[in-house]
């Protein structure tokens, strides 16, 4: 049987403010953009006892937590208290993904008694960076990552394989990972808030709901998941997104934004496989997403000219918030072919 640890590291930019600077400590402190079209990165416990949580709007944090502690996002340091985790997680175990900078699986099937060796991992990361960590130890990647969830913050919960079915009966559906805000609200149109409610719904039915990804839920809502822990695994995105400072209402202002963060996406990609798919993604003042997506098929395409075409094709009037353009789809040079295929603009709502 195998034996996965998923490690999460709690409210971890929030966390490494607490630990530079003590005097914060115990107190709501909410780390993000600090303008005012700014959002939440990530936030303390004490924070979220107001209702704040990541995504959310600066302003409303503001408004729900007006006594909390405000602090800029400060990447290098974040990143460097990340390596220090991974230094003492390879230890471990040589079958490691990490998942952004606070998360990562363990494959740690080689041990006859997982138990004692996540506790250990988890006593390591405090006692040698002063953060702490929820653990989750079960048999595959789906019940670890439920396990260290349901008892955040500080936690370690095991769940073995007599326990699934028990444990997961009773948790409201968003617990399984992929079913977003969007996916639960339709879900508890239908009635169905917990996972054992979800049992009801037969395969086609789930399917037809999520596509292919809903033979994936189907299986892990009964507690089966047969994904391998990959490690080193490479991005499957570059992406940047900006949110601007006011609402902008014109193509060209825009126009400006996207072609400023096209440029720092390309220069990110050197050294990178070729990327196939272009993405642009706009944000307007109410908040809905909508998104222009393109995949070519050639060895030096002019993703410039395709970036203007999109940009030809979306509306300005609702007033735009935030711009973002992605790379994604990466190939080997072999595998790119030498004929152009140009597909249709198509788009996806979010």
């Amino acid at each position: 049987m195998r034996k996965i640890i998923h490690l999460d590291l709690d409210a971890f930019f929030a966390s490494v403010e607490q630990l530079d600077f003590p005097e914060l400590r115990g107190k709501p402190v909410i780390v993000g953009g600090r303008g005012k079209r700014g959002v939440v990165s990530t936030c303390s416990y004490e924070a979220r006892a107001y209702g704040v949580r990541s995504a959310m709007p600066m302003a409303r944090a503001r408004k729900l937590c007006p006594d909390g502690i405000f602090l800029p996002v400060r990447h290098e340091r974040y990143k460097e208290k990340s390596r220090e985790v991974r230094r003492i997680i390879a230890e471990y175990s040589q079958t490691v993904e990490t998942v952004g900078l606070d998360e990562a699986y363990l494959d740690v099937s080689h041990y006859p008694d997982a138990v004692p060796i996540a506790r250990e991992l988890k006593t390591r990361v405090w006692t040698e960076t002063g953060l702490t960590c929820s653990i989750g130890l079960s048999y595959n990647k789906s019940l670890a990552k439920i396990a260290s969830d349901l008892k955040k913050p500080n936690a370690f919960v095991i769940i073995r394989p007599e326990q699934a079915l028990s444990i997961l009966k009773d948790l409201p559906i968003g617990a399984l990972h992929g079913i977003g805000k969007k996916s639960q609200a339709r879900l508890k149109s239908m009635g169905i808030h917990t996972v054992r409610d979800f049992w009801q719904l037969p395969l086609e039915k789930v399917v037809q709901m999520f596509g292919k990804f809903g033979y994936d839920l189907y299986h892990r809502a009964r507690g089966k998941d047969d994904r391998e822990i990959v490690p080193n695994r490479k991005p499957k995105s570059h992406s940047r997104e900006t949110t601007l400072a006011e609402n902008v209402y014109d193509r060209e202002s825009v126009a400006r934004v996207a072609r400023s963060l096209l440029e720092e996406v390309q220069r990110k990609l050197t050294g990178e496989k070729s990327p196939q798919t272009l993405t642009l993604k706009i944000k307007y003042a109410d908040f809905t997403l909508h998104t222009k997506q393109r995949t070519v098929r050639d060895p030096s395409p002019d993703w410039s000219k395709i970036l203007e075409e999109f940009l030809d094709a979306f509306e300005y009037s609702p007033g735009v918030r935030l711009v973002g353009v992605g790379f994604s789809n990466f190939a080997e040079p072999s595998e790119v072919t030498y004929e152009q295929l140009s597909l249709p603009l198509g788009d996806e709502f979010v």
